[in-house]
């Protein structure tokens, strides 16, 4: 954003990778009010990106015409999420974050809005272009301003020329050209598989192929026994890379998964409902539809005055659910939701019954973008589940799974936090 003492950053994301991008998906859009933009660098030096990395641990962006500053009235703060111990992509990260920045007034984000539907490429407003650029939009008070550095690793699983078959398991990798493949870990384990004979150390039989171009491409091909699944972990000397299940389709032991994908083939479109889209109908069908592949019962409400979902598990448990892929809505969706938890409790004490009713609020960001609310999702027992949450629980859909123990263990999850 652009205010008298200059342009500053709001949110920005920094990402060095080892691979050359596929698109040029660059862009620049200048108002009065908004300096939206992105920029793609193909070549680099070593000294040139720690030069980059360096000024934005310091909290600045250099430009060719300016320089971007996150400012702050204290010193700088810093999270990471390789401190997570759940992570299924393990990239080098660290978020520097500034102070909390006044938020423009509605009249200003308007016309914000509007300047961006007249722009080249448009944008509808701030919510469709910080969806293009996985950032957050300006207009939440509460919000500290952000920078996030994100560094790939220069080795990795290319994950649709990957799969499971008949108890085969094949795996490309792709390298960057000046890495050591030496370096590279390679485990694997097969479920239900058969005791510890399927599970296997086999980085030493990666075939690597010589450089082409930007990139080396390795390929190995694992006999499993009574594989219907592999999980496989991929680490560069004592570092995780990545960990990734393979699910083979022919043995799916989830009868409502079965179902599900008679109509929907590998469950993309469930996937981009509940990982991609932006259209908030979509999103909230598309957590009902991963909630009845976990064992729930969900029912999507039709009146205007409710929750989007309420959820009822085998053992009876009963809850409600709001659902939000933007920041923006975060205190409205909780307020509702505390809200029409309490009311729905009330009604079934009312009528004798059971009056326990579960709150959760599903929201499409990652965590680390949430963060600042977690104290106060506790504060009203509310269950929060993130970005990462819904792509562990899509990976959990090829078995049956036990929706009290899910919830169980979110509410511990939750208490253990609070201690």
């Amino acid at each position: 954003s652009i205010d008298t003492e200059g342009p500053r950053i709001w949110d920005a994301l920094i990402t060095l990778a080892p691979l050359q991008a596929p698109r040029d998906l660059a862009l620049r859009i200048v108002t009065p009010s908004v300096l939206i933009g992105q920029m793609q660098r193909n070549e680099a030096t070593k000294t040139d990106l720690m030069n980059v990395v360096k000024r934005a641990v310091e909290g600045v962006i250099d430009l060719p015409d300016r320089e971007l500053l996150l400012r702050s009235d204290r010193p700088l703060c810093f999270e990471s999420e390789m401190s997570s111990r759940d992570r299924w992509y393990s990239e080098l990260h660290l978020q520097v974050i500034g102070g909390v920045a006044t938020a423009p007034t509605p009249a200003a984000l308007v016309g914000i809005d509007n300047s961006l539907r007249l722009s080249s490429p448009p944008f509808d407003g701030l919510a469709d272009v910080a969806t293009w650029l996985a950032l957050s939009a300006p207009g939440s008070p509460h919000r500290p301003t952000s920078l996030s550095i994100r560094v790939k690793p220069p080795v990795d699983l290319i994950l649709d020329k990957s799969t499971l078959a008949d108890d085969s398991l094949r795996l490309t990798l792709d390298a960057h050209p000046s890495f050591d493949v030496n370096r590279v870990r390679l485990a694997v384990r097969a479920a239900p598989g058969g005791g510890l004979k399927t599970r296997k150390q086999v980085a030493n039989e990666i075939v690597w192929d010589v450089v082409t171009g930007d990139r080396r491409e390795g390929s190995v091909t694992i006999a499993l026994q009574h594989a219907d699944a592999a999980l496989v972990m991929v680490m560069v000397g004592n570092s995780t890379v990545r960990r990734n299940w393979f699910l083979d389709p022919a043995k799916a032991r989830n009868n409502r998964l079965l179902a599900i994908q008679h109509f929907d083939k590998d469950l993309r479109m469930l996937k981009h409902a509940v990982l991609e889209s932006s259209e908030s109908a979509k999103f909230e069908t598309g957590v009902a539809a991963l909630l009845f592949l976990l064992g729930f019962s969900p029912a999507v409400q039709l009146e205007t005055d409710s929750p989007d979902l309420v959820v009822t598990t085998p053992g009876g448990q009963l809850g409600i659910v709001e659902c939000t892929t933007r920041i923006a809505d975060f205190a409205t969706k909780l307020g509702k939701l505390v809200d029409r938890r309490g009311a729905l409790a009330k009604s079934l004490q009312a009528s004798g019954h059971p009056a326990q009713v579960i709150g959760a609020l599903v929201c499409r960001l990652p965590r680390d973008q949430i963060a600042t609310h977690e104290n106060e999702l506790r504060s009203l027992n509310a269950v929060l589940v993130t970005g990462e949450d819904l792509a562990t629980a899509l990976d959990r859909v090829r078995f049956p799974n036990d929706p009290d123990q899910l919830v169980a263990a979110a509410l511990a999850r939750m208490s253990a936090t609070e201690e």
